[in-house]
């Protein structure tokens, strides 16, 4: 093993006459490849005369970081269950049938179902806004949270069920799986301790700004459509 300045080429043995793998990783600190490859020189055990040479490469398993991981159609029991959970859905359904008893009280108060038609349109919409700001409360809350208590280790990018994502392995030995790319580098992942298949990729500083924008503003839009269900319905019990 030597090191040339920020790269420390690992050369394997090989048979005479044979020529030998070479192995490199680059993008590294001088020193610490230098101290890297001094270290390991160091601690490789003499060859005593006579002793024949094995082709290094034949001990060597290599894996891309960019692999294949597709699992075909059956479903992963360790990912995180798709969907809404329980209360949300029935939050959820809970709302869209009181803006639809709204919508009626409405047209039969003023009389103008035009103006039911249009707080039932609006009143859905906001729901549909509400259902947004919730997920990316509760997506900001998780980061805030993982980033602080949870595990963090790296990642490998995989292409899995058409998509590229990022596998990661818990305490517990098991290989999970959680969206985000980084241009095929391996990423920084952080689970939860006692719920391993909840996990964030740690994005940097401009990322997690950019989402704490987006969320404010879905929660501005769902706080206007809010208001105008309000504005819109109130008239019609004016008189």
């Amino acid at each position: 093993m030597r090191a040339d300045r920020r790269t420390v080429a690992i050369e394997l043995t090989a048979p005479a006459a044979a020529e030998p793998t070479v192995f490199r990783v680059t993008d590294v600190s001088a020193a610490g490849a230098e101290a890297f490859a001094d270290a390991v020189n160091a601690a490789l055990p003499a060859r005593a005369e006579g002793e024949p040479v094995i082709d290094g490469a034949t001990l060597v398993v290599t894996r891309s970081l960019v692999s294949c991981d597709d699992e075909g159609d059956g479903a992963d029991d360790n990912e995180r269950p798709r969907g809404l959970p329980a209360p949300a859905q029935w939050v959820t359904w809970a709302a869209i049938g009181a803006i639809a008893v709204l919508a009626v009280a409405v047209g039969v108060a003023d009389g103008n179902w035009g103006r039911g038609i249009a707080t039932l349109l609006l009143g859905e919409l906001g729901v549909g806004a509400g259902l947004l700001t919730w997920a990316g409360l509760a997506s900001v809350r998780e980061g805030w949270y993982l980033r602080r208590h949870g595990i963090t280790v790296e990642s490998r990018q995989v292409y899995r069920n058409g998509t590229d994502t990022n596998a990661y392995t818990a305490t517990d030995g098991v290989t999970r799986h959680v969206g985000g790319t980084d241009k095929g580098r391996p990423v920084r992942v952080a689970y939860h301790p006692r719920k391993p298949e909840t996990a964030v990729v740690l994005t940097g500083l401009g990322d997690q700004i950019g989402g704490l924008v987006l969320f404010l503003a879905i929660a501005g839009i769902t706080g206007l459509i809010g208001w105008g269900v309000v504005a819109l319905a109130l008239p019609a019990f004016d008189g």
